[in-house]
């Protein structure tokens, strides 16, 4: 069967013969949607940069040495010009003070360098009869010299001396052993002693041997031999 299409709808018709309208379509409502808050802008941390260590420091040249001071003669006038003892300039000097009878040199100026205490004393001497002879109980004269490392040692008493006599003399009634009678400390490492026979007994001609040890005030040890030939 063919198929018919179905009639056209009639309008409807209100009563009193009005026709019927469709009512408008209203407006879609529109509802406010809150605002979505933006997001907090975060700053980005700094990047953190490493410290490079700071670079050791440039060690300084060492300065050259000087040439040694020119050798000039002390005198009383130019007394802080004294040579040979300050030619050179030692390190870490200290001065000491003392008397010179005989002005030969300013103790003052005379260096007392410091020295390792493993430095000994060095001592030499001469012995000379003097007025000494046979028969007579004058004294005899010792000259020490005592210094440390080539300076000389100018602080030293009789206390820091011993003399002893070795081998006795034939006919000899008694040593000058430790029998001082005079003791001059010349002020530039020089010292002028005097020894004599024990309880005033006169000398016998003949050769002598003594034994001269030294110590000093920071604990420094010498020694050595002298020949006093009395006639």
């Amino acid at each position: 069967m063919a198929k018919t299409s179905a009639p056209p709808k009639k309008p409807l018709k209100a009563p009193h013969g009005k026709a019927i309208t469709k009512p408008k379509a209203r407006p879609p409502v529109l509802t406010k949607t809150p605002a979505k808050k933006a997001a907090p802008i975060t700053k980005k941390p700094a990047p953190v940069v490493a410290k490079r260590p700071p670079l050791p420091p440039t060690p300084k040249p060492k300065p050259l040495p000087q040439p040694p001071a020119a050798h000039l003669h002390p005198t009383r006038e130019s007394s802080s010009q004294v040579d040979p003892l300050l030619a050179g300039g030692p390190p870490n000097m200290k001065l000491a003070s003392g008397h010179d009878r005989d002005a030969q040199l300013p103790t003052t100026l005379v260096p007392k360098p410091l020295l390792p205490a493993a430095v000994p004393l060095t001592v030499h001497a001469q012995a000379v009869p003097g007025a000494a002879h046979h028969g007579n109980s004058q004294p005899a004269n010792l000259l020490v010299l005592v210094s440390c490392g080539g300076w000389p040692v100018v602080d030293l008493t009789e206390d820091h001396f011993s003399i002893m006599e070795h081998f006795e003399v034939p006919g000899q009634t008694a040593p000058f052993s430790n029998n001082i009678v005079s003791f001059r400390n010349n002020g530039s490492g020089a010292y002028l002693i005097q020894v004599r026979p024990i309880s005033g007994a006169p000398w016998v001609s003949g050769q002598y041997l003594a034994q001269i040890l030294v110590s000093s005030p920071d604990e420094r040890h010498g020694q050595t031999a002298a020949k006093l030939i009395i006639r």
